[in-house]
């Protein structure tokens, strides 16, 4: 007895005990598809209606985190904008001060004696300023175009975020369904296992077939329960992964609905998605905007570096003193200032140098942004290609396969086909309708993949489907 028949005999052994125990593995495998199945906890909560692929992006770019976290740094880069611009901006504002004290003072009598007199007083006034810059020499210009940059790097960014999280959403989903569906065929390939060992059986009774020939079909049957189990125990991984990008609870029920199915071919040329994702990618959008950025620097730097001057129209009111003089006085002027470097240690010559090479630094990634989102979605659209090439190859596939398995099974029956070519054939089968399913949402993944590298919006439609 080889080695390989001492595994077979003690597999059908524990296939047997398996069989007549509650708990046993048979059990076990062919409970219904789930989480619960697969771990032997108590039965989750119903889920809720069936999320749409268009309700789970919907949702996850509602509420994950990551998608709040841009919206907050956007708005704050917004207010960047109000605070440079106030540099030009009229300002109103109110003073007042006040002192009180001691004095005193020296007279001198007519009888020529001299006297001290103190006294105490209080003396205060309160006045409004206001103040109205006229020039600045191009430091409001410089700071206003920099916080403009700052506002578009964070849309791009919060743009960045989004398409992101919408792909992670639809690969998620489409594991899900990718798992369900394939613990569906694996159940399948456990009853056409559990029948074909039901038959091997009869005919080993009727005098026709070996026992080792009932010892190979077990051990195919243990490997279909196997496999289930493997199944049913992805269906929950798929959900949690699902679950936490939609913020939700990892451990709760959800349920998803398949999109219809997408056009075998697809839409439009590797150039067209090159020129789609030149336009749309928020990557070249925040690389441009980083470079308008990088310009403002340089402008604010040949500011600071050159002559500083500054123009403004000042007024004050002076509503109430203790100084009859000033109580309602009103006084205009008009202010300037220039100042001029002298010599500074070079710190300005440098810091233009360094604004400058910060430029050539942004202008550099931008040009290697438009690159790498050229080769991105000319692969992009290449794998979705192939995926669909994939879709119809492995139907066809699988469809041959099951016809060769049809063929193995009844020339077993008549006798003249091994036991062998059976588990040969049903072997090919079940990895050719895995393939198949595979390929479905493969298919439907490399399509939103390819969305996303166009920069466009994931949805149900743009895949070709509605729901």
């Amino acid at each position: 007895m080889n080695w390989l028949m001492l595994v077979s005999i003690l597999t059908a052994a524990l296939l047997a005990a398996g069989s007549g125990m509650p708990g046993g593995i048979a059990l076990a495998a062919s409970a219904p598809a789930g989480p619960t199945s697969a771990q032997g906890q108590a039965p989750s909560a119903p889920a809720g209606p069936a999320l749409t692929l268009d309700q789970a992006i919907q949702q996850a770019l509602a509420q994950n985190p990551q998608v709040t976290a841009a919206q907050q740094a956007l708005a704050a880069a917004q207010q960047g904008i109000t605070i440079a611009r106030t540099g030009l901006e009229p300002t109103v504002s109110l003073n007042g001060s006040g002192n009180y004290g001691t004095t005193s003072g020296t007279t001198v009598t007519s009888t020529g004696v001299a006297q001290v007199l103190p006294s105490v007083q209080g003396t205060g006034s309160v006045s409004f300023v206001g103040s109205v810059p006229l020039f600045d020499g191009g430091r409001t210009s410089a700071e206003v175009g920099s916080a403009t940059a700052g506002v578009a790097i964070a849309e791009a960014a919060l743009r960045l975020t989004q398409q992101s999280i919408a792909l992670q959403t639809a690969t998620a989903f489409f594991n899900v369904l990718s798992a369900e569906k394939l613990t569906d065929v694996r159940q399948a390939q456990l009853k056409q296992n559990q029948d074909q060992l039901a038959q091997t059986q009869a005919q080993v009774k009727a005098g026709v077939a070996a026992q080792s020939d009932v010892i190979q079909v077990q051990s195919q049957v243990a490997q279909a329960q196997v496999n289930l189990l493997s199944a049913q125990a992805q269906i929950a991984t798929s959900k949690a992964a699902l679950q936490a990008l939609l913020a939700a609870d990892v451990a709760g029920a959800v349920e998803v609905q398949a999109p219809a199915a997408p056009p075998a071919a697809v839409a439009g040329s590797g150039a067209t998605a090159v020129q789609q994702a030149l336009a749309n990618r928020p990557e070249v959008a925040q690389a441009q905007a980083q470079v308008q950025s990088a310009q403002s620097g340089l402008d604010l730097a040949r500011v600071n570096a050159g002559p500083q001057m500054s123009l403004s129209i000042n007024t004050t009111y002076t509503p109430a003193s203790t100084n009859s003089n000033l109580t309602n006085n009103v006084g205009y002027g008009l202010g300037g200032t220039v100042s001029l470097p002298l010599y500074d240690s070079g710190k300005g010559r440098a810091e233009v140098q360094q604004a400058q090479a910060t430029l050539q630094s942004a202008q550099a990634s931008l040009s290697a942004a438009q690159l790498s989102v050229r080769q991105d979605a000319y692969q992009a659209y290449l794998n979705a290609v192939q995926a669909a090439a994939n879709l119809t190859a492995t139907a066809t596939a699988a469809a041959a396969a099951d016809a060769a398995l049809q063929v193995a099974q009844g020339q077993y029956r008549a006798g003249v086909g091994t036991i062998l070519n059976v588990t040969t054939a049903e072997a090919n089968a079940a990895q050719a309708d895995v393939n198949a399913v595979s390929a479905v949402y493969s298919y439907q993944t490399a399509l939103a993949t390819l969305l996303h590298a166009e920069g466009l919006p994931i949805q149900s439609s743009a895949l070709g489907g509605t729901q």
